[in-house]
Formats: C-alpha cells, structure tokens, sequence
C-alpha cells in the first residue's frame, strides 16, 4: 500500500512538471543499505525528468537484525524546476517514523532561497548552542533530495570528469551544510546492478557545517574531518542527470554502504 501511495504521488507531481516540456524519462532505483557487510536497510526512489523540472518520490525502511532492536521507515517528495543547471525552486516533504519518534519535515525553495520549513514536532533543542540560521545561510540552497540530482550542461557532458566538481549547498530545515564534491576516477559499475552496466563517476565527498549544528557536539567535527566519504554517480539515459548510484560513509562503528540493485530508465 505504501509503494502505490508513494507512485500516486510521483502521478500528481509529474502532472505540474510534465505537459509541454516534451519528453519525461523516468528512473526506476532500488539500494540496499549496508554497515560493514551487514544489510540494515533498503530504499526506492522513483524520479521524473524533462528539460525544466522534475518529480520524485522515495521510501526507506530498516531490514535485517536492525529491525529487531529498532523499527523506521520513511517516505519523502519533490518536485522542482530547472534554471541554466541547476535546481532553483522545489516543494519537498518528508515523514519519517521511528520507535522513538515521528517526525514530518518540508521546505519549499523559491530562487534558490529556503522561504518556507518546518519540523513537527520542533527538535527540543532547538536553541542550544547552534550556530543560527541566517537569512544567509538559507540562499542558494537545494533541498536534501533534490541535492542527489546533478545537472550537466548537455547529456553527453555527464561523464566528464569535470562534472563530479561542485559544491551542493543543502539545506534540511534545521541544518545548512555544504557537500564538496571532487573527481577521483572513472571506473565500470558493478555488473549486479539491474538495468545498468556503464561507466560512473568516482567523486570524493566532504562535509562541511554551515549554519544550524551544534557547537558542542563532537560528531561535528568528526564528520567534517572524514575522508571517508565517496559518491558514485552514474548518468539518467536521455537527460542531463547524474544520481547517486552508490554512496560509502565511513563510521565508528565501521563502512556503510548505501548501493543502487536496480538503476532502470525508460522513456515515457
């Protein structure tokens, strides 16, 4: 029932994105979730693309000896529009549901600006020595799924080495933080991946704290000194994509790897 909820919603943003924009290819992506070798999770993500906007859905859930300790799932939607290349405006939503808590975020970016979020229920610590989010550190943002899909300048430029730098500036409602991205190498993807067996792009990744952490934790720091974090992105055939389709976090607790299983387009 989830899954059909989630595709009536991809329907009903298509709708506002779609109509004379010509051509949509869809992506139709699965990843699996796992920390040191040990699956814990699963996603799916369903997007929709054409030459001004895009829309797209995805849910996600614990699996495996994780959810025997602690429940959670999630569900999350995006539609947004497309100047030169990059996102510029999107309505996005997310809920998620926990053993500990249920928890609905959504954020609306006008001109790359963050004019409308919210958190409900608001974070108890809202207040306590975080770094203030500023009219500032709210422009010139994309919203945390729309940060996955990278615009080139035209299709065949997607493999570019070039086209791995960039910096994506996200903003998630109650955090403002970069996401550097820089060019390692090309190699093959996996031949287990359903529906692609192309070139990616290896791209190294660094996190870095804007506006909304908070001082006093130590994780901060930790996460913005990892050099541990690396992104393979592969093309959307027929447009001007790049999406993750693999993601690998290293943690105290050891290697998490986030890996796509299906990565098929088609053209509708």
């Amino acid at each position: 029932m989830r899954r059909l909820a989630v595709a009536a919603a991809v329907l009903s943003l298509v709708a506002h994105t779609s109509g004379a924009a010509g051509q949509t290819t869809r992506l139709d992506a699965v990843y699996s979730v796992h920390l040191t070798g040990i699956p814990i999770g699963q996603g799916a993500v369903i997007l929709d693309i054409n030459q001004t906007g895009f829309a797209a859905a995805g849910t996600a859930k614990f699996t495996g000896l994780v959810r025997m300790i602690s429940t959670g799932e999630g569900t999350s939607t995006v539609r947004g529009s497309f100047q030169a290349n990059r996102v510029v405006s999107s309505i996005f939503s997310t809920q998620s549901n926990t053993s500990d808590r249920n928890e609905k975020v959504e954020i609306v970016v006008e001109n790359g600006f963050a004019k409308e979020f919210s958190v409900m229920p608001p974070p108890r610590d809202l207040d306590k020595n975080r770094v203030p989010l500023t009219q500032a550190a709210r422009t010139n943002v994309v919203d945390p799924l729309s940060a996955g899909l990278m615009l080139v300048s035209a299709p065949g430029d997607a493999l570019n080495p070039q086209s791995c730098n960039r910096t994506i500036p996200i903003f998630d409602a109650r955090f403002r933080y970069d996401v550097v991205l820089s060019y390692l190498r090309t190699e093959m993807a996996p031949k287990k991946i359903d529906g692609y067996d192309g070139a990616v792009l290896v791209c190294q990744a660094r996190y870095v704290p804007v506006a909304g952490h908070r001082t006093d934790r130590p994780q901060v720091e930790q996460l913005a000194k990892n050099k541990e974090l690396f992104v393979w992105l592969a093309p959307v055939a027929g447009t001007r994509a790049l999406v993750p389709i693999k993601v690998s976090i290293a943690t105290g607790v050891g290697t998490m790897v986030v890996e796509a299983t299906r990565f098929r387009t088609t053209q509708r």
